[in-house]
């Protein structure tokens, strides 16, 4: 299971997002300290710029071993400020074009498309930072 946390400050560090997570696993009035670091599997920092604005943007994605540990997470620190960071982290979905709905929709029902167009950005350039 992934969780996405959005729009961080520049600078943050997969560490901290990692302790950020950790301190997400146990509920706040728990002295029990946190599972071990094996809860987490992988953390990146991912930078995208946008080419219109020029601005950048800084954002985490962090994988966790089962899904009733990501609610407990998301649960957690919705809206809390942990270490430092505002986190609003929410459940991130691994989107792959062979599974794109729009593209199968499109080819059944031409000409009745309620988007007309894509909400994505166009001129962005995305790479990630950090890897643990």
């Amino acid at each position: 299971m992934w969780i996405f946390y959005k729009h961080l400050p520049r600078g943050v560090s997969s560490k901290e997002i990692r302790k950020a997570t950790m301190r997400g696993t146990r509920s706040g009035w728990s002295l029990i300290p946190a599972k071990k670091k094996s809860t987490i599997k992988r953390s990146k920092i991912i930078q995208i710029m946008d080419l219109d604005t020029e601005l950048l943007e800084y954002h985490a994605i962090v994988q966790v071993e089962s899904p009733k540990l990501a609610n407990t997470i998301i649960e957690n620190l919705d809206g809390k400020t942990v270490n430092g960071l505002f986190l609003k982290p929410h459940r991130y979905q691994r989107r792959f074009p062979s599974r794109d709905r729009r593209s199968h929709t499109q080819a059944s029902n031409q000409g009745e498309e309620r988007r007309t167009s894509d909400r994505r950005r166009s001129k962005i350039i995305m790479r990630v930072v950090e890897i643990v």
